[in-house]
C-alpha cells in the first residue's frame, strides 16, 4: 500500500490538503486555549475594603442604602459586599460664580454618599475581581440591594 495513492489520498483515507487543513485548525484552537488559560485564575480570595462613592442622588436612596446590607452587582445576583459605613454629603457640582471663576455649590435635595464595602477579592498579578468583575479605582458599576438600585464609582480599593 502506498503513502499517497493516485487521488492524492494519504494511505487513501483523506485528501492530503485536508489533512493540512485539519492540523492547522486543530493547532489554533490548542494555541488559543493555551492562551486563554493564561488568564485570571481565581485561586482564594482575600478581604478589602472598598469605598464606593454614589453621587446625585435623592434622598430616597440614601435611606435605602443601610449598614449591615449586602451590595449585588445589578441584574447579576453576585454580591459585591456588605455595607459597613455610609457617610453622607451635600451633592456639589460646578457653578458660575459673579467674578466669573468656578465654584462648587451644594445643589438642594441631593445628596453624595460614600459606601465603605467590606469584600472578598480575587487578587491576581492580571486584575482584581469583585463579585466576579474586574474592579479598579474609578471604575463604575450598576448595583442594586433589597432596598433600591444605584451608580457607583469605586474611590479606592484595600486588600489585606
Amino acid at each position: 500500500m502506498k503513502v499517497i495513492d493516485k487521488k492524492g489520498k494519504l494511505f487513501g483515507l483523506i485528501n492530503i490538503i485536508d489533512l493540512g487543513v485539519i492540523l492547522l485548525i486543530m493547532l489554533l484552537v490548542v494555541g488559543g486555549a493555551r492562551r486563554m488559560g493564561r488568564g485570571i485564575s481565581l485561586k482564594g480570595t482575600k478581604p478589602a475594603i472598598i469605598e464606593v462613592e454614589v453621587s446625585d442622588v435623592k434622598k430616597n436612596i440614601v435611606e435605602a442604602l443601610s449598614v449591615g446590607d449586602p451590595m449585588y452587582h445589578y441584574g447579576k445576583d453576585v454580591k459585591f459586599g456588605d455595607i459597613v459605613d455610609k457617610q453622607v454629603e451635600p451633592f456639589k457640582q460646578p457653578a458660575k460664580a459673579k467674578d466669573g471663576s468656578t465654584v462648587m455649590k451644594e445643589v438642594s435635595g441631593k445628596y453624595t454618599v460614600i459606601l465603605v464595602v467590606e469584600s472578598n477579592v480575587h487578587d491576581d498579578p492580571n486584575a482584581v475581581l469583585v463579585g466576579g468583575e474586574q474592579t479598579r479605582v474609578d471604575s463604575s458599576f450598576k448595583f442594586e440591594n433589597k432596598n433600591v438600585e444605584f451608580s457607583g464609582k469605586v474611590l479606592s480599593l484595600k486588600i489585606d
